[in-house]
């Protein structure tokens, strides 16, 4: 008993992030464009400054620019991603989660910071998208599906780890200061 008063607080976070992964996992299934507009339209915007290029809304397509002839669309949400990296802030910050104050704030967090973490990485992955569709990247005789499914694993995992190692960073600061 005396155990799981100890660690309720962890234990509930741990519920609630795996819910949230299966809800989201759930409602991405079948989301539209429209369902999906508080991901894709901040990234459309990001990825037309970063590209140059001007990306607007179509109903029940998404972000297109029929400049370059580029479409951004549900499945370019990134939401897998989003909730890898909530998962993973998280249960990273478990050991931390001791009453019930600090695990919401410590779950908003995870949550604020993989939304900020999917524009950012996912912003990155269209624009080397759109530099690969353009041309700009030479992929030469390469088959273009197989390389952009390619460039979109090695860019996610690439921000995943180094989302992990600056919570890791946050987390060894955070004992260090409590330590002394």
């Amino acid at each position: 008993m005396t155990w799981l008063r100890e660690h309720r607080w962890r234990i509930a976070a741990a519920v609630v992030a795996l819910a949230v992964v299966v809800v989201g996992k759930q409602f991405y299934r079948d989301a539209t464009a429209a369902d999906l507009r508080w991901i894709l339209a901040p990234t459309a915007q990001l990825v037309s400054w970063v590209s140059g290029g001007h990306f607007v809304y179509e109903s029940g397509a998404g972000w297109i620019d029929p400049h370059i002839k580029f479409i951004i669309a549900p499945p370019c949400a990134g939401l897998n991603f989003a909730l890898a990296a909530f998962l993973a802030l998280a249960l990273g910050a478990l050991p931390s989660m001791v009453t019930a104050r600090g695990t919401a704030l410590r779950l908003a967090g995870a949550a604020a910071v993989a939304y900020v973490a999917t524009l950012v990485v996912n912003t990155t992955r269209i624009a080397i998208a759109i530099a690969m569709h353009r041309g700009t990247i030479d992929i030469g005789g390469y088959d273009r599906a197989e390389l952009h499914r390619i460039e979109g694993i090695v860019v996610y995992l690439g921000g995943l780890c180094v989302l992990y190692g600056i919570a890791r960073s946050v987390a060894n600061r955070s004992h260090h200061v409590a330590t002394r």
